[in-house]
């Protein structure tokens, strides 16, 4: 009796285990620095990092092209950032980062998680208080598949909706950070909800096929909830990859193969 009980416990673990979704890889996207005596800020992502030495004519703002290598499994974690500028002579820029509380020389602020050590030729040291960027790595990030979505998934219909969420976004005026919910309207138009970067919600209609102008309008914090909003959230894809790091994040490809946008299930 007592193996049978254990296997029904095993069983139930197995099928726990297979139904929570492997978490995926976070990894460091970038980091925020910013340093006094002298003064200077970097701001660095995956490839590039642009240094900028407040205090410095010549030369006041350098572009690098590099990458981070992180070390997170140091107590404290560490994360080294090295780049060669794009401009000559070249300059090579080794910037190390430590997990520890910095705080400011010069102001009287909350600390940053994270001090930094910039060198640029030798002899040459600053040091600064950082911020680091880490999320989910979008380019081993699964692939959307529409066909096995649930009916109550609106990301199911992404592939009709597409042509009417890019001419939403497109508006200038409604430039949005996401969209929340997208859906047809009807007599060939859709409905796009938008949320902008102040956390303002808009919605947008159009044509089903793109065309025709869209109309835009204010949501209000009296309008009733949008039901399946806000889950997924679709990111555009552009310049800044979006930066998350809990849910399930998934991409959205093109006939072509290339990375047209991400849904984001589950975010917090």
């Amino acid at each position: 009796m007592a193996r049978f009980v254990s296997c029904l416990a095993m069983a139930a673990l197995a099928t726990f285990a297979a139904a929570v979704p492997a978490q995926q890889a976070v990894v460091v996207q970038g980091a925020l620095c910013r340093g006094e005596e002298p003064f200077w800020q970097l701001e660095a992502s995956r490839t590039t990092a642009v240094l900028n030495r407040l205090a410095t004519k010549a030369n006041r703002e350098v572009m690098f092209r590099g990458a981070p290598q992180a070390f997170m499994s140091l107590a404290p974690a560490a994360v080294v950032w090295r780049g060669d500028s794009t401009h000559l002579p070249k300059e090579t820029l080794v910037i190390t980062l430590r997990e520890e509380a910095c705080r400011s020389t010069m102001a009287d602020s909350p600390p940053l998680p994270w001090r930094a050590l910039l060198s640029l030729k030798t002899g040459e040291a600053m040091m600064g208080c950082c911020t680091v960027l880490a999320g989910y790595d979008v380019k081993v990030a699964p692939v959307a598949d529409f066909a096995k979505k649930p009916p109550e998934d609106w990301a199911r219909s992404l592939t009709e909706l597409t042509p009417a969420i890019n001419v939403c976004l497109a508006v200038g005026d409604a430039r949005a950070k996401w969209v929340a919910k997208a859906g047809p309207a009807g007599n060939g138009m859709a409905t796009v909800r938008m949320i902008q970067a102040s956390g303002k919600a808009i919605d947008c209609e159009t044509e089903l096929s793109g065309k025709g102008a869209p109309k835009i309008a204010a949501v209000s914090a009296a309008d009733p909830p949008l039901l399946g909003s806000g889950n997924p959230l679709y990111y555009p894809a552009r310049d800044t990859a979006p930066m998350v790091r809990c849910g399930k994040l998934e991409r959205v490809t093109g006939r072509n193969g290339a990375t047209t946008g991400y849904l984001h299930y589950d975010p917090c």
